[in-house]
């Protein structure tokens, strides 16, 4: 680890990342863990100061003696460890390693990207979330991303039909009138997928439906 001496301006997460030797993904991983205090926000930017400092060197020091985040987070007096960014940050790199043409095919649908680190990550906040109350509720991430291209693979093509008959019968839209006939189809969707698990999942609560 580098030599730092503190400075009242604070620092640029790439700038303690090289302090460290710790990458910028890892370090805002444990802002979602709870393990980092948030930056000092001035506007659109953000600094770090010697409290981050000596916190990443801490943990630094813990994980080499070979304790895990749990028990660094007990040591060091967090609760939250395991955050569902943290979990959907492991998934998506399990699924690039262990399952490329599923990770190609949730690329295809605009639902995977890359993020300023370069990885592979969720850009749908809708998803982000709903993967999160899966896994929640026992579903892992891994599975429910895999089962989601599958099923927006067969989605798709009835999509593109609906949308060239609307275009068919009006000779085009406006954006806005687009953007409307978009919702519509989507809210008809997810009254169809609603009422479909309410019969194939009777033993549930079909009355406590989650908010969008």
């Amino acid at each position: 680890m580098k030599p730092f001496s503190p400075r009242p301006a604070g620092y640029t997460i790439e700038e303690l990342s090289a302090i460290v030797g710790m990458s910028a993904r890892n370090i805002r991983a444990h802002q979602t863990r709870g393990l980092l205090p948030p930056p000092v926000r001035h506007g659109r930017s953000a600094s770090y100061g010697p409290v981050h400092l000596r916190r990443l060197r801490r943990i630094t020091m813990l994980q080499k003696q070979g304790f895990n985040l749990v028990s660094i987070a007990a040591m060091l007096g967090t609760t939250t460890v395991d955050g569902d960014a943290g979990r959907l940050d492991a998934a998506m790199a399990d699924l690039a390693r262990d399952q490329p043409a599923v990770a190609r095919c949730l690329e295809r649908h605009g639902v995977l990207g890359l993020d300023e680190e370069g990885e592979p990550a969720v850009v749908r906040p809708s998803v982000s979330r709903a993967v999160a109350d899966l896994a929640g509720a026992g579903v892992p991430p891994v599975a429910a991303l895999r089962l989601l291209g599958q099923f927006m693979d067969r989605v798709a093509p009835l999509a593109g039909e609906q949308l060239a008959a609307l275009k068919a019968q009006t000779g085009g839209v406006s954006a806005t009138s687009r953007a409307c006939f978009a919702e519509l189809l989507v809210s008809a969707f997810r009254t169809t997928v609603e009422n479909a698990a309410e019969v194939t999942f009777p033993d549930g609560e079909p009355g406590k439906r989650p908010p969008r």
